[in-house]
């Protein structure tokens, strides 16, 4: 009996049209990939928009600091300026920073843009370290030409603050008992002896200022207040002649500790400080200065540091911080703003740098105490 040949199940018509319709048609596929495009472009755009913020921030963040660090620096060192001197101080150094001026060194000098080149301000104060004050010896003499200074190593804690003087610092000593007023006396240190309590110092008897003081009683005061003396003068380092930390790209907030600035030795504090620029409230010798008024105050320039310095009762402190690098699509219309006498540099434009301006008063303490006295 023939057979049959086994039966083949009938194809499925929506099966065929199942496998017709796996794969995209072309266009699907470009649909799809111009929605990818425009998501990655959208996400990208996104990205490079908060990558620039995030950058901007560090920036601004980068300048803030600058500006506090930089305006705590120089608010102590004017807070304490004046600090265990009679606002005067007569020996070493001099009002126009030589070391024979013929004149005493005041407490506070202002320079008023001391290159001439139309830029930053500098100001230089004096002040004794207040953690390291001693007295002198009561039964000990020393002439005005003395190189030796004597204290008790064995009084209070004198031993310790004798061994943080160095060789080639200096020494400030107050004289509380002068019949004519308090006088102060700097020397620069040439030796420590901290086990018997002698500092030795080069003599003041070649500076002017100092000798005439002694024409009668060659002696001074067996009891005198001394610490170790503090010149300090700050400054903006912004040119590119090769002396010092800062350039005209790179400016930077120096300081200097032996009144020959700039200079290679001074200190680098502050990067991307472009102007500082001071003014000070000056009593006119009624002792009722107004410093909330505005007439009360002038710049450097009409200050005489000579016999004026115990009259500057308030400093304006001014500065601008620039960014380290400028913004990133150079479209930022950045320039130098004015400050204080100086002018702004140009228009909006001038490059790309962002900027802050911090201005603070501080208030000279001690040397408004004296007034007083």
């Amino acid at each position: 009996m023939p057979t049959c040949p086994a039966s083949q199940p009938p194809s499925s018509p929506g099966l065929a049209r199942r496998s017709a319709r796996a794969a995209f048609t072309l266009l699907e596929l470009m649909i799809a990939i111009a929605i990818g495009g425009f998501t990655v472009a959208a996400l990208y755009s996104l990205f490079s928009v908060q990558s620039r913020q995030l950058a901007t921030q560090d920036l601004q963040m980068e300048m803030n600091q600058n500006l506090r660090f930089a305006a705590d620096m120089m608010t102590r060192s004017l807070r304490l300026s004046g600090y265990g001197s009679g606002g005067y101080v007569y020996g070493y150094y001099g009002p126009n920073g030589t070391t024979d001026a013929g004149s005493t060194l005041p407490a506070v000098i202002p320079w008023e843009d001391p290159d001439g080149d139309g830029g930053p301000d500098a100001i230089t104060v004096v002040y004794a370290e207040p953690t390291l004050m001693m007295d002198t010896r009561n039964d000990v003499v020393e002439e005005f030409t003395t190189q030796t200074i004597s204290f008790r190593p064995t009084m209070l804690d004198y031993a310790a603050k004798l061994q943080q003087y160095n060789v080639g610092e200096l020494l400030l000593c107050s004289d509380y008992a002068d019949m004519t007023g308090m006088r102060s006396y700097l020397w620069t240190i040439t030796a420590v002896n901290a086990a018997n309590g002698t500092i030795s110092v080069a003599a003041n008897d070649g500076f002017t200022d100092f000798a005439n003081l002694f024409t009668v009683n060659t002696n001074l005061t067996p009891i005198m207040t001394c610490s170790k003396g503090t010149v300090m003068t700050f400054y903006v380092d912004d040119d590119d002649d090769g002396v010092g930390a800062g350039t005209s790209r790179y400016p930077v907030l120096m300081l200097d500790l032996n009144m020959n600035f700039p200079a290679n030795d001074d200190i680098p504090l502050v990067d991307n400080i472009e102007d500082l620029q001071l003014d000070y409230c000056v009593d006119d010798g009624t002792g009722t200065t107004d410093c909330s008024l505005s007439a009360s105050w002038v710049s450097g320039s009409t200050i005489d540091p000579a016999n004026d310095a115990d009259n500057v009762w308030m400093v304006r402190v001014g500065l601008v911080s620039r960014s380290s690098r400028e913004e990133f699509r150079d479209q930022y219309p950045g320039f130098r703003p004015a400050l204080s006498n100086r002018t702004a540099s140009g228009t909006p434009g001038t490059d790309h740098y962002f900027r802050k301006v911090m201005v603070t008063e501080v208030t000279l303490r001690n040397i408004r105490a004296l007034a007083r006295m």
